[in-house]
C-alpha cells in the first residue's frame, strides 16, 4: 500500500491519519533511508508530508502517541499506547465496541501534555490531530515534542471529510427528485434547562455540525449561511413555528443508538412542536448526528440520513 501526502485533502487526509497513527504503511518502492534505533538495531524511515514539513518517520511504528482528538483515532482504527485524555461515554457511543477496550488500555498523558511522561513512555513517533488550532503552536510545544520523536501535525476539519465517502453518491442517487424540490431545516439543542413556557433550542446554519454532510448529500439547507460566520441561532420555542415556516422538512438530532438527543427530547413534547405542519404530515426527521469528523464516523450518519428520507411521503 502507498502513504499519500496529507495535503492532497479528501481521501488522503484519512488515509494520512491511519497511517501515521499505527496502521502506518509503506510508500512505493524502497525505503527511503535506513538509520539506528535505540536499541542499536536498523529501522527503515520515510519522508511524511505532514501539515508542520516534511517528517523523517519510522516505516513500522510500534509505540506510537496520539494528541488531539481522541475518537478520530478510535474511528480510524488506531491503537496508541497513549492518548492526550481518553474518549467520553458519550464519544465511544458512536465507535466499534473494540474501540472501548482500545481507549481503555492507553496511557493519558494530559490534555495540558505532561512532555516528562511522554518521553517516559518511550515513543517512536507522535501524532498530534486537531482542527486548526493545533498548527498555530496554542497547543502544543513542537520543539519539545520532536526532541522525543518525530511528530506529525494533522489537521483534519469538518468540511475535508466528505470527499472520503461513497455513501454521499448514494444519498444523491437514490433521492435525487425529492433533493431538487425540498428544503430542509436542521434543528438543534446544546443543552441548559427547558420548559415549554420558556424553552429555547438551536437552528443550525450551513456549514455546521449536522448541517455539513446533510449539504454534501445533496440537501437544500435554508436559510443561507450566517453572515457573521455563527453556526446556529438561537430561539425560543414561541418562535419554532414562524422559523420552519419556509421549510418543507424539518431534521433533528437522534443519539448513535437511535433514541432521540436528550437535550432536544423535551421539545417533542411541547403542543407548539405537535402543531408544526412538518410533524403532522410526516416531515420532521431524526437523524443521528456525529460530531467526529472522520470518514469512519460520518458513515453511519450519513445512513440514517438515507434511511430517513425513504420515509418521506414523496419517497415511497
Amino acid at each position: 500500500m502507498t502513504l499519500t501526502p496529507l495535503r492532497r485533502r479528501g481521501t488522503a487526509l484519512a488515509a494520512a491519519l491511519v497511517s501515521a497513527a499505527l496502521v502506518l504503511t509503506a510508500c512505493s518502492g524502497s525505503p527511503e533511508k535506513t538509520s539506528t534505533d535505540k536499541t542499536g538495531a536498523a529501522s527503515e524511515t520515510r519522508s511524511f508530508k505532514a501539515d508542520n514539513g516534511t517528517i523523517e518517520i519510522p516505516t513500522a511504528p510500534q509505540r506510537i502517541v496520539a494528541l488531539g482528538s481522541p475518537q478520530t483515532y478510535l474511528a480510524l482504527g488506531a491503537k496508541p499506547i497513549a492518548f492526550g485524555e481518553k474518549a467520553t461515554e458519550l464519544n465511544l457511543a458512536w465507535l466499534p465496541e473494540e474501540a472501548a477496550q482500545v481507549n481503555d488500555s492507553v496511557v493519558e498523558v494530559g490534555d495540558e501534555v505532561d512532555y516528562e511522561k511522554v518521553a517516559g513512555l518511550d515513543p517512536d513517533l507522535i501524532v498530534v490531530h486537531e482542527p486548526e488550532h493545533a498548527l498555530a503552536g496554542d497547543s502544543y510545544n513542537e520543539e519539545r515534542l520532536q526532541s522525543i520523536a518525530p511528530t506529525v501535525y494533522i489537521e483534519l476539519k469538518n468540511d475535508t471529510w466528505k470527499t472520503q465517502v461513497g455513501r454521499l453518491a448514494e444519498v444523491k442517487d437514490e433521492h435525487a427528485d425529492l433533493l431538487s424540490s425540498t428544503t430542509f431545516k436542521v434543528l438543534q439543542r446544546w443543552g441548559g434547562d427547558f420548559t415549554p413556557e420558556a424553552g429555547t433550542l438551536n437552528m443550525e446554519y450551513p456549514g455546521s455540525y449536522c448541517t455539513s454532510y446533510a449539504m454534501d448529500a445533496g440537501l437544500d439547507i435554508i436559510p443561507e449561511a450566517s453572515a457573521n460566520g455563527d453556526l446556529d441561532r438561537e430561539l425560543s420555542i414561541e418562535q419554532l413555528s414562524d422559523t420552519v415556516a419556509d421549510a418543507d422538512v424539518i431534521l433533528y438530532p437522534l443519539e448513535a443508538d437511535g433514541s432521540v438527543k436528550p437535550e432536544f427530547a423535551p421539545v417533542l413534547k411541547t403542543n407548539i412542536w405537535k402543531s408544526l405542519p412538518q410533524v403532522k404530515d410526516g416531515r420532521a426527521l431524526g437523524i443521528r448526528c456525529n460530531r467526529t469528523m472522520t470518514c469512519a464516523s460520518k458513515v453511519p450518519t450519513l445512513k440514517s440520513l438515507k434511511e430517513a428520507l425513504a420515509t418521506l411521503p414523496e419517497a415511497g
